[in-house]
């Protein structure tokens, strides 16, 4: 039973990494500027300058758009990140990594919470032969 429980982990733990790995990759994605509309700005971490349209862009940088206008950032596939009037966004691909909403938090937290039982009590050096001896008050 120790086994398999190690097996189970080690197994988790690696699909975990190659579903992480594959979001990576994902979130490597360049975009361009396709849309400017109004006084648009973009900084690729040299600070602000005129946003020009097909410039490239990726997740991280971050497009301004002062008073009315806005911008669009597409990421091919359909995947695109509107700017609003009035507003800074640093950009995020989108479909890019897990985004942790509560909902999503508390699965993970779960998971991670049972595993971890799972795993002590697995491994712990129990000698009984009747198994796990969980102390229960008098």
């Amino acid at each position: 039973m120790k086994r398999f429980v190690a097996y189970a982990s080690v197994a988790g733990l690696v699909s975990l990494g190659m579903i992480g790995s594959a979001a990576a990759d994902a979130c490597q994605t360049t975009g361009t500027l396709a849309e400017a509309v109004g006084t648009v700005l973009v900084d690729k971490g040299q600070g602000f300058a005129p946003g020009v349209v097909g410039a490239s862009l990726k997740g991280g940088d971050k497009v301004a758009v002062q008073g009315p206008g806005s911008a669009v950032v597409d990421f091919g596939n359909e995947r695109t990140v509107t700017v609003p009037s009035s507003t800074t966004e640093t950009l995020r691909v989108p479909g890019c990594g897990v985004a942790l909403d509560s909902s999503t938090g508390l699965v993970i937290g779960t998971v991670a919470v049972g595993g971890g039982i799972a795993a002590a009590i697995a491994l712990s050096n129990n000698d009984s032969k009747n198994g796990i001896i969980f102390p229960v008050s008098p």
